[in-house]
């Protein structure tokens, strides 16, 4: 029997997150691929094909469309761009896509240009070659996880394949095979209990949102706030030094035809990073009057406006906490309801409170956080005090990475752990079994 993801055939591991996708070899301790889960396009018609985009990025977006554009569509003038490099770098009409919404596959040709570009360009690859291990999310429909393995199978022949529901990838990633996992990335966040291996669907709580709707709503407060305009990088020419408060003196750049994409895109990434660097999360219960004590910190926007940050840095992820109270309703816009809207620490124990009873105590001493907006500071500390006042008596252990990395890439981790166990291979589903048996092997071999 041939031995996948051993010494002999190298198995593919994917995980193809809603903001990041991870690719790389089992049992490694990282991926080797690391892009945003965003395809570039831009499709020219037939009287514009010829036209230039001129800007003051001119040489530097000649070079990225000549040498690294992938081609990956059947229209002559439809070019992709993916990695960081690519999509950020502004081209007029160009729209990203994601494969992804509410974490369920939804632009399939989306999904095939992310995996060409891993297989051709990231791991320089013939996937022929190789077995190929990929996640899904918890809640994955039966549909959308044949149509995977006829993919895989049909348009890549890979060797081998399998599909494994993230969140029990991130329990193996933490070395457990029981446990709650809170699981908090760019789209959504959700809980999720693993008990021996097998995810407990009746206890998957979920909500459509997750760090990108954090950083509108940082934005959206920060502009309130402050009465400024954020600027993302690629609308900035030129700025000036300015004293702290003081309006933002800065030149823009003419950038017609932009698209809602693009642009949202680019201001996601603004405030991830305002997020990453300034904001963090009360320990104990939000009271505005004690944290209003706590240390400013500093932040420059692109455009130069900068300002010392006090309790705004709590009130951004506290919406995580309570996003009844915190989420902000911006004007011009369609309200968003909040009526159904849980704080994580409620989606834990609403989780465990749908699993049976002598089950309840091992999943609460080993809750398990992964995805990057589970990173704020104090997140972990305001968790055990939350849950302990919704479960008192009850043992709370929190367990998170504090490597920020294996925290983004948990599930990865966890899929190149279980990917390169001896006692694996025999649940790979085989290409001869697939010509055999067809799609619905999938939901037999791959619980």
């Amino acid at each position: 029997m041939t031995t996948y993801g051993g010494d002999e055939i190298s198995a593919i591991v994917i995980d193809i997150g809603s903001s990041l996708s991870k690719a790389g070899w089992s049992g490694e301790d990282s991926p080797k691929v690391i892009v945003p889960s965003y395809v570039g396009s831009i499709i020219e018609d037939e009287g514009n094909k010829n036209s230039t985009t001129i800007n003051a990025d001119t040489t530097l977006i000649n070079d990225v469309n000549n040498n690294n554009s992938i081609n990956t569509s059947s229209k002559k003038n439809n070019k992709k761009y993916i990695g960081d490099g690519q999509i950020s770098c502004w081209r007029e009409n160009m729209e990203l896509k994601n494969p992804l919404k509410n974490g369920l596959i939804e632009d399939w040709d989306t999904l095939e240009d992310l995996w060409d570009y891993i297989f051709n360009e990231g791991l320089m690859i013939d996937p022929s070659e190789h077995p190929l291990f990929v996640s899904e999310c918890s809640w994955n429909t039966r549909n959308i996880r044949e149509k995977l393995t006829e993919l895989a199978f049909e348009k890549y022949q890979v060797q081998a394949f399998y599909v494994a529901k993230d969140a029990v990838l991130s329990a193996f990633s933490s070395g457990r095979s029981t446990g709650l996992i809170l699981d908090s990335g760019g789209g959504t966040t959700s809980a999720v209990p693993v008990s021996d291996g097998y995810v407990l669907k009746k206890g998957i709580i979920k909500q459509n949102f997750g760090g990108d709707f954090l950083s509108e709503q940082a934005a959206a407060l920060i502009e309130s706030l402050y009465n400024i305009t954020i600027i993302p990088r690629y609308k900035i020419k030129s700025k000036e030094a300015v004293d702290a408060g003081i309006p933002a003196k800065f030149v823009e750049y003419p950038r017609p035809n932009t698209t809602p994409s693009f642009h949202q895109y680019a201001m996601n990434q603004v405030m991830h990073e305002f997020k990453e660097t300034i904001c963090q999360v009360s320990e104990n219960p939000y009271r505005e009057s004690i944290l209003k004590g706590r240390p400013l910190k500093c932040y420059e926007f692109p455009n130069g406006y900068n300002n010392s940050f006090g309790i705004e840095r709590f009130k951004i992820p506290e919406i995580m906490i309570q996003p009844r109270e915190f989420i902000i309703q911006k004007p011009n816009t369609e309200p968003i309801d909040t009526t159904n809207l849980l704080g994580i620490h409620e989606l834990i124990y609403r989780s465990i409170n749908l699993c049976d009873v002598d089950i309840r105590p091992n999943l609460y001493s080993n809750i398990v956080l992964t995805g990057g907006n589970t990173l704020f500071n104090g997140l972990m500390d305001r968790l055990n005090n939350e849950l302990s006042m919704l479960a008192p008596g009850t043992k709370v252990r929190i367990h998170a990475s504090g490597n920020s990395a294996e925290r983004k890439f948990g599930v990865w981790n966890g899929g190149s752990i279980l990917s390169s166990l001896g006692t694996f291979h025999q649940l790979w589903i085989s290409k001869k079994e697939y010509e055999e048996i067809g799609k619905s092997i999938v939901e037999k071999r791959c619980n």
